[in-house]
């Protein structure tokens, strides 16, 4: 995604992100087997680089004084959205339960993957709507004389070449990887193994992610930041 953001522009590279796996999102209603779930479940986890791509259209598009809230508030309700999903999704399986597929939970949790994947394609063509930088499109400013166009081969070079990166994959791997297994399987745990209902349980598991709602954002404004430096 990097390469994608320093060559063509961040905002591309996220609208494609969720465009392309609208198709994976539509195939989990049709899963039969262990092989068809790793395989759209894989496929969909190409979505989460349209995170990074978010975070590199976020630091182009504010300035100094601002960027680093900018970006704790995207990133945050980015993590956010896991915890709105837990929240929303089971009133929406009820829902879709009761009026489509009465007295079968199966056929229901399939049909509602129609809602995510219409979230991403509408999403992914709001994006190509929108700007890659302040002063206007890539294209247009490489065009124009005003941005040099970037080569593929150095970003690369570049970018393998740096250990600060390859360090901070490994942390990010590592830490957003329990992130995802805790708001994947919450739901579940408290269902399954406390008796809770649908609904409480999404409610409970929805807490881990709503907390990014304020908890990034509120250690990157400015008032915060300047009190932590204070501190003896």
């Amino acid at each position: 995604m990097g390469l994608v953001a320093d060559t063509i522009g961040a905002r591309r590279g996220m609208a494609a992100c969720l465009l392309v796996t609208t198709l994976p999102i539509l195939g989990m209603m049709y899963v039969q087997d262990a092989t068809g779930f790793i395989v759209c479940r894989g496929l969909i986890g190409i979505s989460l680089a349209s995170f990074v791509a978010c975070q590199a259209w976020v630091s182009v598009m504010f300035s100094k004084p601002i960027v680093g809230l900018a970006n704790a508030t995207a990133g945050g309700w980015g993590n956010l959205g896991g915890g709105i999903t837990n929240l929303a999704m089971p009133f929406v399986f009820l829902a879709v339960r009761d009026s489509f597929a009465p007295g079968d939970d199966d056929a229901a949790w399939r049909l509602c993957f129609w809602l995510p994947a219409l979230l991403h394609f509408g999403t992914g063509l709001a994006t190509l709507t929108g700007r890659d930088l302040p002063d206007g499109n890539v294209d247009e400013l490489e065009l124009s004389g005003a941005k040099q166009k970037s080569r593929s081969d150095v970003v690369l070079k570049v970018g393998f070449s740096n250990l600060n990166g390859w360090l901070l994959c490994v942390l990010y791997g590592m830490s957003f990887g329990v992130e995802l297994t805790v708001t994947n399987e919450a739901a579940t745990y408290f269902f399954e193994y406390h008796g809770l209902s649908v609904k409480l349980a999404g409610a409970l598991a929805s807490c881990f992610g709503l907390m990014r709602a304020l908890s990034r954002a509120s250690r990157a404004h400015p008032e915060t930041a300047a009190l932590t430096q204070r501190r003896p």
